[in-house]
């Protein structure tokens, strides 16, 4: 056989190969399952939602979700894809004794990548505020002294969280804070008590809106900077607040929206975590822009709204007031005049000398029967402001770890 004939034959068995690929159908060398990437956490007890895609002669099949217990898969739902898409979404309710869960999608033989997710069980707080809410304190210079506070006979008192004042945009009260905050917050977080800081803004008296806008990212870079030095964010850690009031009224109400906007906005990009606003109900319905942009933006953010009233009575409704004024217009309002709200500053006449704080009589001599009254300090007994969460231990949990964030969705 000359070596021409050889070649012939060879070119015959590759064009016969290559038609044999053609003629196979695409489906067969193409059927995969697939999962979209999940949640690095998950809240124990609560549902995870999982989606993907399968391929090929998949689609239209039955898709198993399983979780690993132990050293078996474990089905915890069947979901059949889409005949034309492929694409499948089913949810699941997570348990509650994994620390680390393993998940992956089965169809017909074929699996997913597996993937792998933390799942954090609730805190055990107890809800020992009015309207049997978890309480709250939030503290600053004025309620130091040359006294130690008692983190611990706050934490027995029922107090499950303290905002500290944690930075100012006046670099002189900046400084004040520091002390403070560096020596309460590690003491707060020994007594078990959960912990956050807030910014108090500082906008500065201009026109020039580029100037606003700047301001406003240096001041988020500041309060990062604090958030690093402390700590950063860790198990114990509430999200950055940023606590807006008494603003110049010489300054428009497109500043104030543009200066917040942008704090907030800045301070995510920095941290990684979404900031929560803190104000009183006159100043978000005034000084904030009311247009529909200004509003969506808003209401991806938890509010702590400052508000005098009684959390165990029905008749006071976060968000109205009173005297001819029952609803106050923010972006926090829904249709029916109530409030999405997430903390509420509802005192700030609290004892002290329940929750460990030290005071003095002003004039006069200390009462027998305390225990934290010092002569010569100028704070009086009832001076200290008292919060409420709006939510269960789980909530306050996965607003800790990041994994609830407020959205314009859910207003009505």
């Amino acid at each position: 056989m000359n070596l021409i004939h050889l070649k012939k034959i060879a070119l015959a068995i590759a064009i016969a190969f290559s038609f044999s690929l053609l003629s196979t159908p695409a489906q067969a060398v193409s059927k995969a399952v697939s999962m979209k990437p999940i949640a690095s956490k998950v809240l124990a007890g609560k549902k995870i939602s999982v989606a993907g895609k399968v391929t090929g002669t998949l689609k239209g099949h039955n898709v198993r979700v399983q979780i690993k217990k132990g050293d078996k898969w474990k089905t915890v739902n069947l979901v059949r894809s889409s005949k034309k898409t492929g694409k499948w979404t089913t949810s699941f309710v997570t348990p509650k004794s994994n620390v680390a869960l393993s998940i992956r999608a089965i169809s017909s033989g074929k699996i997913s990548k597996v993937q792998t997710t933390i799942v954090i069980a609730p805190l055990n707080i107890v809800a020992a505020g009015p309207g049997s809410r978890i309480l709250g304190v939030d503290l600053s210079r004025w309620q130091s002294s040359d006294q130690p506070l008692d983190f611990n006979r706050m934490a027995a008192a029922g107090v499950g969280f303290a905002f500290i004042k944690g930075s100012d945009g006046l670099l002189t009260e900046d400084a004040l804070a520091i002390p403070h905050v560096t020596a309460w917050a590690p003491a707060a977080k020994a007594a078990g008590i959960l912990v956050g800081y807030y910014h108090f803004g500082r906008i500065p008296v201009t026109d020039d809106l580029a100037l606003i806008a700047a301001d406003a990212q240096a001041q988020a870079l500041q309060a990062a900077t604090r958030l690093a030095e402390l700590g950063g964010y860790d198990d114990r850690t509430l999200p950055y607040v940023l606590d807006m009031e008494r603003v110049d009224t010489k300054i428009t109400d497109e500043a104030v929206t543009l200066w917040t906007i942008t704090w907030l906005d800045a301070m995510q990009a920095a941290t990684g975590r979404v900031p929560i606003l803190y104000s009183y109900r006159n100043f978000l319905a005034t000084r904030f822009l009311q247009d529909p942009v200004t509003i969506d933006k808003l209401r991806n953010y938890h509010l702590w709204l400052a508000q005098p009233g009684n959390p165990a009575d029905p008749a006071v409704q976060v968000g109205q007031g009173l005297n001819g004024r029952p609803c106050y217009e923010s972006a926090w309002k829904q249709t029916d005049c109530s409030y999405v709200w997430t903390f509420w500053q509802y005192t700030n006449s609290g004892d002290r000398e329940t929750f460990g704080i030290p005071w003095g009589p002003g004039a006069g001599d200390c009462p027998t029967d305390v225990t934290l009254c010092f002569p010569g300090i100028s704070s009086a007994r009832k001076h200290l402001d008292l919060n409420v969460f709006n939510g269960t231990a789980a909530d306050l949990t996965a607003l800790l770890s990041g994994l609830w964030v407020r959205s314009p969705l859910e207003y009505k």
